[in-house]
């Protein structure tokens, strides 16, 4: 009686047990895990309206975002820019930006787009400027192209808006009055 039992307690549990080692499938339309935060790095150019008779500024920005939500977050900017020719030899100014503010996601499959108005400040170098720091804004956007989870190629566009007065050798070049400076910039952004 005693082996009966045991036989047909051996016989419920191990079926049992085997279920127990199956694993659930995972759901084919399950959404992927938002990525939160963005570092990333580029070569800038930006049109240098601060002095007359400079071309271009080069240089490079950095920057830190964070999605609250898939289609909203915010960023940090900071970029450093140098005069890379001019025409009258006197001058080699230099600009550098710390911007931040909101930003708005379009996101698609690997291309995601973006917009955002940044607030902060610019500070002019290698002239003589009144003030040689000054509140800046920028308005712009951009895209994101997605090469794997964590690797996207990011391109922006936008426009820095800022007030300063340049004298150089003491002749004024600008009026205090706000310009714009157009800002290009290609990059790599790593997501995490």
């Amino acid at each position: 009686m005693k082996g009966k039992f045991l036989l047909s307690a051996f016989a419920v549990i191990l079926p049992l047990s085997a279920a127990a080692q199956v694993a659930k499938p995972v759901a084919a339309d399950a959404p992927d895990k938002l990525l939160r935060y963005e570092v990333f790095g580029g070569v800038d150019y930006s049109g240098d309206n601060e002095v007359k008779s400079s071309s271009a500024l080069i240089g490079g920005n950095v920057g830190v975002s964070a999605k609250l939500v898939k289609w909203f977050g915010a960023t940090v900017d900071f970029g450093d820019y140098a005069s890379q020719a001019t025409n009258n030899g006197l001058v080699k100014p230099n600009q550098t930006t710390f911007l931040a503010g909101p930003e708005f996601y379009i996101p698609a499959d690997n291309l995601t787009g973006f917009l955002h108005v940044l607030m902060g400040g610019s500070h002019v170098g290698g002239v003589t400027g009144t003030p040689d720091v000054s509140f800046a804004f920028a308005v712009g956007g951009g895209f994101e192209y997605a090469f794997n989870k964590h690797l996207a190629l990011r391109i922006t566009g936008d426009g820095i808006r800022s007030s300063f007065q340049q004298e150089t050798g003491g002749v004024t070049y600008d009026s205090a009055h706000p310009h714009t400076n157009a800002r290009a910039s290609a990059g790599i952004a790593w997501h995490f």
